[in-house]
This record gives structure tokens, sequence and C-alpha cells, in this order.
């Protein structure tokens, strides 16, 4: 098994050898320049005192040739310092053709010590100087000398210093290809979109770290291929539930997303398009390639922003029959909307249902209205009369009474029977619902006051805009309010609050009384429950609840009921707010 380096090691390594470079340079470039410094200056303060000792060799021999000028050491004493100066001249030759020079100057010396001539003296004299031209001489080309020199280390340095920073350039991208090749290729790889469930073909690393990065994305990789071909056989088996579900509904079902493209259909909603499967997915909902006039009739009643539920009539096997439509947002676990669904339910037979219970309703109203109407004026004529005892008087009260409460009872089981939601007919209008409910609560005011109770109203500041039937919803509020005031004993307190829950308009009445018996909350909105609630003036209990909710769900709103902590009941309806829908996940 090959051992990798790791990647601080790779690093670090190629870090020493940089620093080992920029030394070399730096340690050559300092001892460049100590010798670049140091060796000509010796050499050119030799050549100074040399010039120096020939200026000194010119006074001796001046102080031998004029004895009366220099009386200060004798003619024997100059000729010692001469001679002195001249053997510290013989130890200080720096130039190639100084100690010819220095011979020749010893020559004419020894000449010029014999015999004191004017013509000796010309030529030590000329020696002399000689002495100080070769020097100088050599000084002068010395400072040129180094001079060059320094310039060629200069340019020597900066020669290898180029060449030092190109190569640690080179170095570092050499080691950064080394590094990243690995990664840009797997990136690759992962760009080209491999296929779950084969292997992954991975570069060689270069580091101990990027072959453990490699094995751990190896063993992710081989691990998310099985949950890919697990999760692709649950999806199939989930798209294969759907499809079965979507077959057998009698229900027609209507799935588009968010660019209106049908995403899901059902057996039955192309059934009434009378359109195969291949030409309804995928194609826009709005233009298909049908002119039927299912289809247009479809098309129309199912606009996007289909509030509550609305009744198309279609045409099936030759008949006309009559569906029920409503639509659901599509909603993401954060609430984003990524479709729509249409229901569409056959509501022809139950309206059939609905008529013939109308009819019987008024058969049965018209039948029971005349003798309730007769005995009931039979026992206030009876009570009239004046000439009954008291047993009597009791019993003709008690007529009257029961007369009383079955006309009460005939009356609302009518409106039940022509109020349930599949038959109620709406006139929607877009109403402010606080405006409209401190109308609603004006007759009210009065009763309230009779019977010592209090009203109050907690309106929202801002508007509280829905779609109802004005004159069908102020039915809601009545029954709710007149409820609420039965129930109370005086001195109590009625509060009605209209606000905003979410994307729903909320309207809520609260009493004071003894609420509902725990036994009758769970048919508490069932047409026909009857009892007696503690407390209240009037015994048939939800005949007018059941109205109530039958209108509310006529909306699109729900209704629901809560006990009061303390005692007491909270009705609170809630209703969608003007262009919204109720909503599905």
């Amino acid at each position: 098994m090959i051992v990798l380096p790791t990647l601080h090691k790779r690093i670090r390594r190629s870090f020493l050898r940089l620093v080992l470079l920029f030394g070399a340079l730096g340690v050559l470039l300092v001892v460049g320049i100590t010798l670049a410094g140091r060796v000509p200056s010796e050499l050119i303060r030799m050549n100074y005192d040399s010039i120096s000792y020939a200026q000194h060799l010119r006074q001796a021999m001046d102080g031998v040739f004029f004895p009366h000028l220099y009386r200060e050491n004798g003619v024997e004493g100059w000729k010692k310092r001469f001679d002195a100066i001249l053997e510290q001249v013989s130890g200080n030759i720096t130039e190639a053709s100084e100690q010819k020079v220095v011979d020749d100057l010893r020559a004419a010396w020894e000449q010029y010590a014999g015999h004191p001539d004017d013509a000796s003296y010309r030529m030590l004299h000329a020696r002399i100087d000689e002495l100080v031209q070769v020097n100088e001489r050599g000084m002068f080309e010395r400072l040129a000398r180094n001079a060059r020199f320094r310039d060629l280390m200069m340019l020597a340095t900066a020669a290898i210093f180029l060449c030092g920073t190109l190569w640690a350039f080179l170095m570092a991208d050499s080691v950064a290809e080394r590094l990243s090749h690995p990664l840009r290729r797997v990136a690759e790889i992962f760009r080209e979109r491999p296929p779950l469930g084969r292997k992954l073909h991975l570069p060689d690393p270069q580091t101990l770290e990027v072959r453990l990065l490699f094995d751990e994305l190896s063993r992710l990789w081989d691990r998310l291929g099985e949950l890919d071909a697990l999760n692709v056989h649950k999806l199939i088996a989930e798209k294969r539930k759907l499809e079965i579900i979507l077959e057998s509904v009698e229900d027609g079902v209507l799935v588009v997303d968010t660019a209106g493209a049908v995403v899901l259909v059902s057996r039955r909603m192309l059934s009434l398009l009378d359109l195969p499967r291949g030409k309804v997915l995928a194609m826009p909902w709005n233009d298909l390639s049908t002119t039927s006039g299912n289809y247009m009739a479809l098309r129309e009643g199912l606009p996007a922003d289909l509030p509550g539920t609305r009744e198309i009539t279609l045409r099936v096997g030759g008949e006309e029959r009559v569906y029920a439509a409503r639509r659901r947002e599509l909603l993401t676990g954060k609430g984003v909307v990524t479709g729509q669904v249409f229901l569409l339910s056959d509501v022809t037979e139950k309206r059939r249902r609905d008529v013939l219970r109308s009819e019987m309703m008024d058969w049965i109203s018209h039948e029971l209205k005349t003798p309730m109407q007769s005995l009931g004026l039979a026992a206030d004529l009876m009570a009239r009369h004046g000439q009954l005892d008291e047993e009597m008087s009791m019993l003709v009260e008690t007529v009257g009474q029961d007369a009383a409460r079955l006309r009460t009872v005939a009356r609302q089981f009518m409106e039940i029977a022509r109020m349930s939601p599949s038959a109620l007919q709406l006139v929607l209008e877009t109403v402010d619902l606080c405006a409209r409910v401190r109308d609603w609560l004006i007759p009210f005011q009065l009763v309230a006051r009779e019977s010592g109770e209090r009203l109050v109203l907690d309106l929202s500041g801002e508007e509280v805009p829905v779609s109802v039937d004005a004159e069908r919803f102020a039915w809601v509020l009545s029954n709710l309010v007149s409820n609420a005031l039965r129930s109370g004993e005086a001195g109590s307190t009625v509060r009605i609050a209209v606000g905003v829950e979410g994307d729903d308009a909320a309207l809520r009445v609260e009493d004071d009384g003894p609420g509902i018996p725990p036994e009758l909350e769970a048919r508490l909105f069932e047409p026909f429950s009857h009892g007696r609630t503690a407390g209240t003036r009037e015994g048939l209990v939800g005949l007018g609840l059941a109205i109530t909710r039958d209108i509310v769900e006529a909306h699109g709103g729900m209704i629901r009921y809560a006990r009061r902590e303390g005692g007491g009941s909270v009705f609170t309806v809630l209703l969608p707010l003007a262009g919204a829908a109720k909503r599905v996940s």
C-alpha cells in the first residue's frame, strides 16, 4: 500500500524549499557585497600609502639636495629617512609594474646619493613621479573594477532572485495543481451527472486528506445509490396507488401546476372531457385541443381564483348533469404554492332528492299549518270565553302552548330543508364584515336592553373584506346572537368580535350562559337534535345552528364551538377573505 504524505507535510516541505532557496540567495548576496567592498578598499589604502610615501621621499630628496633649507636632520639624516621610506615602499607593492618602478627608484637613489647633481636629482624625481602615477592608475583601475564587480553582483543577484521567484512560482503552481487536480476532476465528474447506482471513477489522490475524502465520498455515493433505488421503488408504488385511486374515484380530479399545465387527471375527468390522457397531461389547461361543450364549460367554471363551491352543468350520456366544483391549493411544507386541485362531484341525484324533499316539506308544512292554526284559534277562543273552570283553563292553555310549539317546530323544520348548502343559491358581494356586523346588530341592542343584558362589540381597526350573500349571512349572526341572549341572564354580557386569522376573516360570539351540555356537543350542528339547555328559555337546540352551519359552509367557511373557561359558549365563524380560498397541503 502506498503511503501518501499529508497535505500539511506537502505544503510544509514546499515552503521549506522556498525558504532555503531565498536563504541561500541572501547569503550569496551578503558574501558578494562584503567581498566587493572589503578587498578593493584594502588595496586602495595601500595605493594611497604608496602615494603618501612618495611625498615623503620627495621631502627627503630635497633635504639631501638642499641641506641649507632643511637643516633639522642634516644630509645623513635625510638619507637614512629616504632609505627607511624606500623600504616601506618596497613592502607596500600592490601593482604588477610597481616592483620595476621601485627597483628603478632604488637605482636612481643610489646614483643620486653618490653624486647629488642636477641630472641625478631630475632622474630621482622622475622615478618618484612614476611611483605616484603607477599607484594612482592602479587605484583608479581598481575603483573601476570594483564598480563593474558591484554592478555584476547586482545583476547576478537580480537574475538569481528572478530565477528563484520563477522557480518558487512554478513549484507552488505544481503543488497547487497536484492538490487541485483531483478535486477539479471530481467536480467535473459530478457536473456530468453520473447515474446513481454506478461506481464512481475518481482520480488518484495526491495527499492523505484527499484519499480520505474520496473514500468517504465513494461510500456516501454508494449509500445514495441504495437509497435512490429504494426511493424509486417507493415512488413507483406510490404513483401506482395514486393512479389506482384516481381511476377508482367517481369524482373528477384535475391537478395543474403553477404554470397552468395539467399534472394529474382522473378517469372521470377524462370521460367528461372526452379526450385521451395523452392529449391532456402536460398540456396547458386553458388551451386543450378540443372545442367540446363540456371543456368550454369547465374552462369557464374552473378559474384559478375559484372561491368556495360552484355548480357546473355538463352533458353526459345525452342528459344534463350538475357537478359541484371546488378548488384547493397544493402547498409544500414551507407554505409555497405548487399547484391547484379542482374537484368535480356529481350532485345531480342529490339535487333531485333536494327537490323531492322540498316538495315533501311543502306538503308537510301545508298539512300541519292548517290544523295547527285551527287548533291554536280554537284554544284562543276558548280562553277568551271566560266561563271555564280552573282545570279547563289549564287544559286550554296547554293546548295553546303545544300548538305554538308545533308551529315553531314546523317552521324551523322547513327552514332547514330549504337552506341546505346544496340548495342555496348565493348572491355574493364583497363587503366590509366590520361595517355589516355593526348594522346587523342594531335590532339586538333593544332586545338586550329589554332583557337586562349588555352587547359588547369589538371590531378590527382595518377593513375585513369578505364575499358573502348579505341577506343569507345576516341570519348567521342573528341566530348566534339570539342564542347568546337567550342563554344569558339579566346582567350578563354578550361579546361580538370581528378580526383576521391568517387568510380568514373571523367572527366570534361569546356569552356568559351555562354553555352547551357535553352530551350535546357532538351533535351540536346536526339538524333535529332535540334537548333542553340549562338556562335557555326555549327547548329545541340545534335547529338554528344546523341552518347556520349550512349557510357558513355554502360560503366556503366553517363554524366551530368551544366552551369558555368559567362558563359560557364561544362560537367562531371563519370565512375566506375576499380573493382567498381555503387551502390544503
